[in-house]
């Protein structure tokens, strides 16, 4: 297409210091398929076919395009963007039977056929906007009840591959940018504080404080016996203390250790304005430091609409190679990623003096 596509990351956040992104996933299975391991190869083909006719319809009443495909025909780098991307599941990624995806242009909504149950339906957003991609992912989950019959059982509600999504098939969750909390040590505490809750907290790219940029993500653990508000309500009251301690944490460090909190920001901004070679996590690390600056008043990027956890998402593998197609390939992945991020990262026009 000759127009300029804005996927759902590049969309401005206006501008939340610790929510990155809000995403809403529903489980369903179709009658007349067995679930999970027992689904025959040749079923699986027809459960892909069937469902990818669904793509002409949701475009027409959405108004938007939309993108469908065979997962498990593509190249493995396509896949590795995808997955990189938030677009397809880690299920659907590896499953070796037919798979198939329908994604919208902006890739806020994505369906996914034959990953862990017959169709997942998952959307997401920048910022904090959890009702808004919850309305989403209901409208499209019922042009779908309206055009197949879902697996359902009024005793237990949806009926799904694992016994922790029966019920709503619901998993909400926040993206969190966790830097204070996660120097502090108290990542372990919330985890199993927010445990009593039914919540969970896990690292995006990595476990616990072993998560390159800080980054978390916290989802409900089950569905059944709950309702849709109650998983919310129980979400939202929970990333709203989240959130008020990481900010609360972030002031007091800095408040400490002023010295060494600005010369983290300086050296870690330095150091990506200059590098030659950037390993993902070391990079990531860096870039955390850096919006952790800004939070904070010690640095302003002279371009406003600049966003570091877009910039974290594009020097993803894949996603860098894809982003670059005319890059020297004898170069090597992190020489690319340094050029990248020397290519995208503004100049400072405020800083904070002593």
């Amino acid at each position: 297409m000759k127009k300029k596509i804005t996927k759902w990351y590049m969309e401005r956040n206006d501008h939340d210091d610790v929510i990155v992104s809000s995403r809403v996933r529903l489980a369903r299975n179709l009658t007349g398929y067995n679930f999970g391991r027992m689904l025959s190869d040749a079923d699986a083909q027809k459960l892909v076919d069937k469902v990818r006719t669904f793509r002409k319809e949701i475009e027409g009443r959405e108004n938007k395009p939309y993108y469908s495909c065979d997962v498990n025909k593509l190249t493995p780098a396509e896949k590795e963007v995808l997955l990189e991307s938030h677009a397809i599941s880690p299920d659907l990624y590896s499953k070796e039977q037919a798979t198939g995806l329908i994604l919208s242009e902006d890739e806020s909504v994505s369906i996914m056929i034959n990953g862990r149950d017959h169709i997942r339906i998952a959307a997401i957003t920048v910022g904090g906007n959890m009702k808004k991609i919850a309305t989403l992912a209901n409208r499209v989950d019922d042009m779908i009840d309206s055009r197949f019959e879902y697996a359902y059982g009024e005793k237990y509600g949806y009926l799904t591959s694992s016994l922790a999504d029966v019920g709503t098939g619901l998993k909400a969750s926040y993206l969190l940018f966790l830097p204070a909390i996660t120097i502090s040590g108290k990542l372990a505490a919330i985890e199993t504080e927010i445990a009593r809750f039914g919540l969970m907290l896990k690292g995006v790219y990595g476990d616990g404080v072993k998560s390159p940029g800080y980054l978390h993500r916290v989802c409900n653990r089950k569905t059944i016996g709950l309702s849709e508000s109650d998983i919310f309500e129980s979400l939202e009251l929970v990333v709203g203390q989240i959130t008020d301690l990481e900010k609360k944490l972030r002031r007091e460090w800095y408040e400490r250790n002023r010295a060494e909190v600005e010369d983290k920001v300086f050296r870690s901004y330095g150091v990506l304005k200059y590098a030659r070679t950037l390993e993902l996590k070391d990079a990531m690390t860096l870039l955390a430091q850096i919006e952790l600056g800004r939070f904070l008043g010690i640095i302003e990027p002279a371009d406003l609409s600049f966003d570091i956890h877009r910039l974290m998402l594009e020097i993803q593998p894949a996603m860098l190679l894809c982003t670059n197609p005319g890059v020297d390939r004898e170069l090597s992945i992190d020489s690319i990623r340094a050029a990248y991020i020397r290519k995208k990262l503004p100049k400072i026009i405020t800083e904070k003096e002593d």
